[in-house]
């Protein structure tokens, strides 16, 4: 069953970026199906590109503090696939948990942030939306 999240975007104070609230997902047939997260509250993933600076952008919000892991790929578009360029990891036991880091391009094509956070040991992944250099 395909899985698309859905529900009001909120925006982070001082982040750039939306944040997805982790609350509910469509079915592909339309039918909303509530998941059971105890942990994760908001993920958010980023990516701006200046010349040829790509700012990556990553962030898990937790419910209460607890154990998070943030894995962020910059990926670029290879045909009809993506293929990390960069990645870059971060954890911390705390109730939020943000990677930020910059990657000089030098290859023209799409590119986007894929992010895929533990919190708490509940998984999930977030894709930015895409950009072209």
């Amino acid at each position: 069953m395909a899985l698309a999240l859905t529900g009001m975007l909120t925006m982070l104070p001082g982040v750039y970026g939306t944040a997805i609230p982790v609350q509910a997902a469509q079915a592909a047939g339309g039918e909303l199906v509530q998941p059971r997260y105890v942990n994760a509250a908001t993920i958010n993933a980023d990516l701006v590109i200046s010349g040829n600076t790509a700012s990556c952008y990553a962030s898990a919000t937790a419910k209460r503090s607890c154990h998070i892991n943030v894995k962020m790929r910059l990926q670029r578009k290879d045909g009809s696939s993506w293929s990390t360029v960069c990645s870059w990891v971060g954890s911390a036991d705390s109730v939020i948990k943000t990677l930020s880091q910059t990657f000089s391009l030098s290859t023209r094509g799409s590119y986007r942030v894929n992010a895929e956070f533990n919190v708490g040991g509940e998984v999930l992944t977030y894709n930015s939306s895409t950009k072209t250099y």
